[in-house]
């Protein structure tokens, strides 16, 4: 169903171990304005996908020993690293390499070259992007879309997008009000009827699978994450059908990280591991 965004990759290879910001750095020196990101754009996915995990599982970690703040921040990075990769797939994203070379790029007549200047570095540019770059879907109708609301557990066309691509939740507003407010990281005097119902909202999201308005703009960002991933699981499933050196990558990123199930992540709730394995399987 993603097919507009998905195609171009049937093609790309993952026979370099640079990245986009290498390969674009190494190019420009050389004076050139076209970019072979057809060969590293994919790894970009992968070590980004492999971030956006990596922060989802400590969350969940963080979550369960009550590390409620810093745990909403870890969220906060495994959801814009999601949106990079969102991005990525698209024909339009952003690279930082220097203030010289803050540029968006953009896939245009199937070469990568520079689009507009742009001079903001701030999270916030990403999910604004991320928002233009999918705004096609939401043209579809309700059959279209019937993938979408079945993976999602959601039947609300506005819900989906809103938990996905929208920018209706101000994300990096939220994570600047937890990290710089002196309301938070109060969990040392939290009481238990704090903890209590924490966890309650936590369970209702993660195991529950619940959607509301209603909880917290802290816990909004959980939502986004679960639903930002399970929509990514979409598009990546379109590109590994038609790129099996991209298929085989998936299939050892998860198994690295189901080793890692039995040490360093042994504690994950289940129903994490199970959106993770969603996402790779």
């Amino acid at each position: 169903m993603f097919e507009f965004y998905t195609n171009k990759f049937k093609d790309f290879t993952l026979s370099s171990d640079k990245t986009v910001n290498e390969i674009i750095l190494e190019e420009f020196n050389n004076g050139n304005s076209i970019f072979p990101l057809e060969k590293v754009l994919l790894n970009d996915i992968l070590i980004l996908l492999e971030k956006s995990i990596l922060n989802k599982l400590s969350s969940d970690i963080q979550f369960q020993k009550n590390y409620w703040t810093w745990g909403f921040v870890t969220v906060y990075y495994s959801n814009f690293y999601l949106a990079q990769i969102l991005n990525r797939l698209s024909d339009k994203f952003y690279i930082y390499i220097n203030d010289g070379l803050n540029k968006e790029v953009v896939y245009k007549n199937n070469y990568y070259e520079f689009g507009q200047n742009n001079r903001d570095n701030t999270h916030q540019r990403e999910f604004k992007l991320l928002k233009s770059n999918y705004s096609t879907i939401k043209t579809y109708g309700d059959i279209r879309l019937k993938l979408i609301f079945d993976i999602l557990q959601i039947t609300e066309k506005d819900k989906i997008f809103k938990y996905t691509i929208d920018n209706e939740i101000k994300e990096s507003e939220i994570r600047n009000r937890i990290n710089y407010q002196l309301k938070h990281y109060k969990e040392i005097n939290l009481e238990s009827k704090n903890l209590t119902i924490y966890k309650k909202w936590y369970d209702d999201i993660i195991v529950k699978n619940k959607v509301s308005s209603h909880y917290p703009d802290y816990f909004q960002l959980l939502i986004i994450n679960e639903k930002r991933f399970l929509f990514l699981s979409i598009l990546l499933n379109e590109i590994k059908a038609i790129n099996p050196a991209f298929k085989i990558k998936i299939q050892r990123l998860e198994q690295n990280i189901n080793q890692k199930y039995n040490t360093v992540f042994h504690d994950v709730n289940q129903n994490t591991k199970a959106l993770i394995g969603e996402l790779l399987k």
